[in-house]
């Protein structure tokens, strides 16, 4: 089992430290370049490739999307009532608090653990990140709403499409499937890469007070994970990818946010650093129980 295990996690860490090593030692990161093109590019062909070779059916997918929209409400809930308790404010609090990793190290982790079904599975929480972060997200951070921001979200438009082909029980044409595989082929690592590089660019200074709620962050994600799984009778995919993208870490674009808008930026960023560092522990273990 240890060795099954090791090989779903390594290649993942490995990136991941490949591209933290290449930023300490300075070496060219365009970071802007690499976001842009990902988001631009790489996640509409890899969501429509993905969802259009899926052999799990439209029906499963759709519900995995209502997985990902319940775990995030359930995530605010309990992040509100928990900040309300112990006498944290909302407004700087409940953003970096709730939206998880689902993109960088959920769709990577989900693949090597059930391979194209679990990829195609785990785009359904990674278009659900993707319209939210910076929408529902925005609006924590800011106070304004901007739905119009989705118009601009690619992702939207490829989701769609897919679901004309996946519905319709049509195959793409081949030169489609062909074009989106490839050219959605380099977003994984590419994303690995910039995570590397983010983790570190990152000033987390505030380790010791950001602890407890990374721990706090991580328990809660982990148990509405398998909460969801279980009310919602999944099973084999469809059961380890709830569970895995609910054990993701804190994602970095909070400390985007948090930066932009001057809500405690360096405690964001220890919640980030940290977090993700928990991962490299808490996800082997949350394999285990998996596999």
């Amino acid at each position: 089992m240890w060795r099954e295990l090791f090989d779903i996690v390594a290649p993942v860490f490995i990136t991941v430290g490949i591209g933290f090593l290449w930023a300490r030692m300075k070496l060219d990161f365009d970071a802007t370049f690499v976001s842009r093109l990902v988001i631009n590019v790489g996640s509409p062909a890899l969501v429509f490739s993905g969802l259009t070779s899926m052999e799990a059916g439209g029906e499963l997918f759709a519900l995995l999307v209502f997985a990902a929209v319940a775990t995030l409400l359930l995530l605010i809930a309990v992040n509100a009532v928990t900040l309300r308790f112990i006498g944290r404010p909302l407004g700087q609090w409940l953003q970096p608090l709730t939206f998880p990793n689902w993109g960088n190290l959920g769709l990577p982790i989900c693949y090597f653990a059930y391979g194209d079904t679990g990829l195609a599975l785990a785009i359904a929480f990674y278009a659900v990140s993707s319209t939210t972060q910076l929408t529902l997200g925005l609006l924590m951070a800011s106070g304004s709403w901007r739905p119009m921001l989705l118009a601009r979200m690619p992702v939207v438009y490829s989701v769609g499409f897919a679901m004309v082909f996946l519905f319709t029980d049509t195959p793409p044409p081949r030169w489609l499937s062909n074009t989106t595989e490839l050219v959605g082929g380099f977003m994984i690592p590419m994303m690995l890469l910039a995570l590397g590089a983010s983790l570190a660019n990152l000033r987390a200074t505030r380790l010791g007070e950001a602890a407890p709620f990374v721990i706090y962050r991580h328990a809660i994600g982990i148990g509405i994970g398998v909460l969801l799984a279980e009310l919602l009778g999944l099973s084999g995919a469809a059961y380890g990818v709830a569970v895995i993208q609910g054990a993701m870490p804190i994602a970095v674009m909070n400390y985007l946010l948090a930066a932009r808008f001057n809500h405690m930026p360096d405690f964001v960023a220890s919640l980030v650093f940290l977090s993700t560092i928990l991962t490299f522990v808490t996800i082997p273990v949350v394999l285990a129980f998996l596999i």
